[in-house]
């Protein structure tokens, strides 16, 4: 009796290591790879709220930080931004014969034009492409409140200098440094970027704000993502002061271009104000049942 007793425990505990390796195999799986890339003038921590809320769904999730921001970034190329968020893509598309991850990006403003140079040398890992693995894909790109190029950028090189066509608030220090501070009267950081935040959330970001690199910001686009070799969600601020409603119109409008649109209640930032609907934009894109945000049904 002892002795069927003790190889019952024993199969016992047998089964529940099995069972325990099994549970731990699911529950580490790794999800999706989102890739968060911040605007001019900002930093990776804009977006701590909303990696923390991204970590806690099991996502892998990286916030770059660009060069081309910070008093130290004069003359700094747009290339150095490309390559950092290319890097996190490579890091997560190419692991070997097991397959990589999938990847998504996300863009706030400017970083919404770095994403976009940044696949072009990824075309075939498009979500949408017929070569797209199994596996390691780019499932595609959500530009947030994005300053994005025009195709016309591209297709013809039709750029225009960015001290013609920025915001009256924008400060050109010669052709090194842009800053945001060109008009604190009239057009202070908590009208034109962070119109919802809350006021002492507001001061504390502002104080961290630094200049970005003219030539990083005035720099000719390589590639538009947007006319359909990938997958692309532009994100509607309905309280953006810093692209307003009618020039996000005009992107969106652009003959070629192929834009799935959602409209929700944030600024330039949302990522700030609004970090839980953004939470819920991303996972949505990736595939998520989330039927209503901002309660309106997003149809895709």
């Amino acid at each position: 009796m002892s002795r069927l007793l003790s190889l019952t425990l024993l199969l016992m505990s047998f089964l529940a290591v099995i069972t325990s390796k099994g549970a731990i195999t699911e529950s580490t799986k790794t999800k999706t790879a989102v890739i968060l890339v911040h605007g001019a003038f900002g930093s990776a921590s804009v977006w701590d709220q909303v990696k923390t809320r991204l970590s806690n769904f099991a996502y892998d999730v990286e916030a770059v930080q660009l060069p081309s921001v910070g008093k130290n970034a004069a003359n700094l190329e747009r290339t150095a931004d490309i390559k950092v968020v290319q890097k996190a893509i490579r890091k997560r598309v190419h692991q070997g014969r097991g397959g990589g991850q999938n990847v998504i990006l996300v863009g706030n403003s400017y970083g919404a034009t770095v994403i976009g140079d940044a696949v072009k040398d990824f075309e075939k890992l498009s979500s949408v492409s017929p070569a797209a693995p199994a596996q390691g894909k780019i499932l595609g790109l959500i530009m947030l409140s994005g300053f994005i190029p025009y195709i016309t950028e591209v297709t013809t090189q039709d750029h225009l200098d960015i001290r013609l066509i920025s915001p009256s608030w924008f400060r050109f220090q010669g052709t090194s440094l842009v800053y945001w501070d060109n008009d604190l009267k009239n057009y202070p950081p908590s009208v034109t970027l962070f119109t919802l935040l809350e006021k002492d959330a507001a001061a504390s970001t502002v104080s961290s704000l630094a200049p970005s690199s003219f030539v990083a910001l005035n720099a000719t686009a390589q590639y538009i993502p947007y006319t359909g070799t990938f997958r692309c969600l532009y994100v509607v601020g309905a309280h953006d002061n810093a692209v307003p409603a009618a020039l996000s119109q005009s992107y969106i409008d652009q003959p070629g271009a192929k834009f799935e649109v959602l409209t929700i209640d944030g600024d330039h930032e949302p990522q700030l104000c609004r970090p839980d609907t953004v939470v819920q934009v991303i996972r949505r894109f990736i595939g998520e049942k989330i039927y209503k945000i901002d309660g309106q049904v997003w149809m895709s």
